[in-house]
């Protein structure tokens, strides 16, 4: 991944979905693979312009050796979600984390299990701030 992280727009994530989803591909496939999923036909030629894009900006590598040229992924799926999410947030939610989650909560279509993994995730992360609090208090000169 870049030094910094890119900008990855809505339309470029969608590219990025299908190519975490079959790896290396072709413009076509990745055109192809975007049709099959919705109504949407997007031209080739977005669909080239976008995966260049995503080249320059360093998130996806290209085998220029084949013809026609072969992309992939050169960034993990968590790292673009991290950043969209981070972006998200603060956008919408003016960096209050709090809310998105009360949100999520209040408003999403929930399973027990994902209350459940919110909950674990709620308590691992007091666990880690009782920690690291702990820690601070404890740090300083010895007597």
């Amino acid at each position: 991944m870049p030094k910094s992280e890119p900008n990855v727009t809505a339309a470029e994530l969608r590219i990025l979905k299908v190519l975490w989803e079959i790896g290396p591909a072709t413009v076509r496939t990745v055109k192809d693979q975007l049709s099959a999923e919705s109504d949407d036909q997007p031209a080739y030629t977005t669909v080239m312009t976008l995966m260049n894009q995503l080249a320059q900006k360093g998130v996806l590598s290209v085998d220029r050796t084949r013809q026609p040229f072969v992309y992939q992924p050169a960034v993990r799926r968590e790292q673009v979600l991290n950043q969209r999410l981070r972006q998200f947030l603060h956008t919408v939610f003016d960096g209050q984390a709090g809310e998105l989650v009360l949100r999520l909560v209040e408003e999403a279509d929930l399973s027990p299990e994902d209350l459940k993994r919110i909950e674990a995730g709620i308590e691992a992360r007091e666990a880690d701030l009782k920690r690291e609090s702990g820690s601070s208090r404890t740090k300083g000169p010895k007597p």
